[in-house]
C-alpha cells in the first residue's frame, strides 16, 4: 500500500475509505450484508478484500467501487483476511 489511503470496516455493513493526507472520506463500499469484521489493501492499493459476517470475504476496485468477486463457502463469519499478491 502507498500510505495515502485508510479503509475501516464497522457494524453498518460498508466499507470506507479515507483519504490520509486529506483526512477526507473518499468512497464507501457497500455490498456485505452484515458486520464487516476486515480489510486488506493490495499491494499495488487498486484492490482490497474485505470479510464478514455474512460468511463471505469480497474484492472490490478501489477506484470504482465496484465487487470484483464474492468468495462464498464458509459456514460462519469471515472474520480476517489476508492477500498474497507480491510481485
Amino acid at each position: 500500500p502507498d500510505s495515502k489511503m485508510l479503509a475501516t470496516t464497522s457494524a453498518d455493513h460498508v466499507v470506507k475509505l479515507w483519504s490520509i493526507p486529506t483526512f477526507s472520506h473518499l468512497q464507501t463500499f457497500s455490498g456485505h450484508q452484515r458486520w464487516v469484521w476486515d480489510a486488506q489493501f493490495s499491494h499495488d492499493s487498486n484492490f482490497i478484500v474485505t470479510g464478514s459476517s455474512d460468511n463471505t470475504a469480497r474484492s472490490w476496485n478501489v477506484a470504482h467501487g465496484d465487487t470484483i468477486c464474492v468468495f462464498n463457502g464458509h459456514h460462519k463469519a469471515v472474520i480476517s483476511v489476508a492477500l498474497l499478491d507480491a510481485s
